[in-house]
């Protein structure tokens, strides 16, 4: 029904001609109105000509031909215009032409095409009214080239939109790989820093101190732990494929990640002053922010007295800095894929990002519009 419906142009069409063709053949009888019934298979193949070009190509073929036998041995015929078939049957038969070149191989079509020229001139012969006259022959040809045409305006233009929709499904897909990427580097990534920072100082005392490497392995524990659960709710994520977002309390995530550091061996001092009404978004992002900028910072910074972290907000705006006072001369490189995945964070909001060496150290800066983009 959904086809029929998206091809009432055609069901129209083809409609208004056959009522046309039939108040012709009435008045004259003549056997007219059984050659006429004859056409009604090609008019109706012509609206399933599009989702079976072949079996309609033949059914339509096929009625044609029947059609010129029934008028040769009746000597009647039906009128046609420019064609030696009636006006019903050129326009039902340009319509299967138009589906066939549109939608089937180019062998088909140019199969379809061939056996349509021939029964059309097995009816110019076996009919007998149709005058082979220049006016006719070119408009029989003109009228096969428009249908062909046609068809083959159709099919290029659905090719081209084929491609612009591989083109978008190829752009969301790769915006999805991005956001996992993403988020595997600043949720999973950012605990497995932690253990490592732990477990390498634990390696540096060792044999000094036993004790204290002792003392560092629950939080290499603790730190694995969370990194299984982050997995895991990561993984959950994407099979229930519902965002993930942050508590309610994003104040209290910043917090635990800030904690986390801390345990780590890193002097953190918070600052937070924050709106109670932040949308998900921005509260899931600015987490991510402050736990990659953290991640940096015990991964790169020498020796820092403290790393400060300050949220705080102004009208229609929230801003985050991540500072540390690291020892000048480290190297940090021009910046992993955590930069580029806290770049992109911010520039998916709409806001603005930095991130260098600082005259006393490093320092990470972004505004994100409370609204969003």
């Amino acid at each position: 029904m959904d086809g029929l419906r998206r091809q009432w142009p055609i069901v129209v069409g083809l409609g208004a001609l056959s009522a046309v063709q039939l108040d012709w053949v009435l008045p004259g009888w003549d056997g007219q109105l059984l050659a006429w019934l004859l056409t009604v298979p090609t008019c109706v193949v012509a609206l399933a000509a599009r989702r079976y070009p072949r079996a309609a190509s033949a059914v339509a073929v096929g009625s044609v031909a029947v059609t010129s036998v029934v008028l040769d041995i009746g000597h009647t015929g039906l009128d046609g215009l420019l064609s030696p078939l009636s006006v019903v049957e050129t326009a039902a038969c340009g319509v299967v032409v138009v589906a066939v070149v549109r939608g089937a191989s180019p062998k088909v079509a140019v199969t379809v095409v061939a056996a349509f020229m021939a029964v059309g001139a097995h009816a110019a012969w076996a009919r007998g009214g149709f005058p082979f006259t220049p006016t006719n022959v070119v408009g029989s040809l003109l009228i096969g080239s428009l249908a062909v045409g046609a068809g083959w305006f159709l099919r290029t233009r659905d090719g081209e939109r084929e491609a612009r929709m591989s083109a978008v499904v190829s752009a969301v897909q790769r915006e999805e790989r991005m956001a996992l990427a993403r988020e595997l580097h600043d949720v999973v990534a950012h605990h497995l820093t932690g253990m490592l920072v732990q477990a390498q100082a634990a390696q540096e005392v060792s044999d000094d101190d036993p004790g204290a490497a002792h003392r560092l392995l629950p939080g290499i524990v603790r730190s694995g732990t969370e990194a299984l659960g982050a997995m895991r709710t990561l993984v959950g994520t994407l099979r229930e494929g519902e965002p993930e977002t942050t508590s309610t309390d994003l104040a209290a995530d910043v917090l635990a990640a800030v904690e986390r550091t801390r345990r780590s061996g890193v002097p953190v001092r918070l600052t937070v002053d924050l709106p109670p009404d932040l949308p998900p978004e921005l509260g899931r992002s600015l987490l991510r922010l402050v736990q990659e900028a953290l991640t940096n910072a015990r991964k790169h910074a020498r020796r820092p007295s403290a790393v400060e972290v300050a949220l705080t907000h102004a009208p229609g705006v929230v801003r985050l800095v991540v500072a540390d006072d690291g020892e000048p001369g480290a190297a940090r490189g021009p910046g992993g894929y955590g930069l580029v995945g806290m770049r992109e964070r911010v520039a998916l909001l709409g806001g603005r990002f930095s991130a260098g060496p600082v005259a006393n150290g490093w320092r990470v800066t972004a505004e994100l519009p409370r609204a969003g983009r």
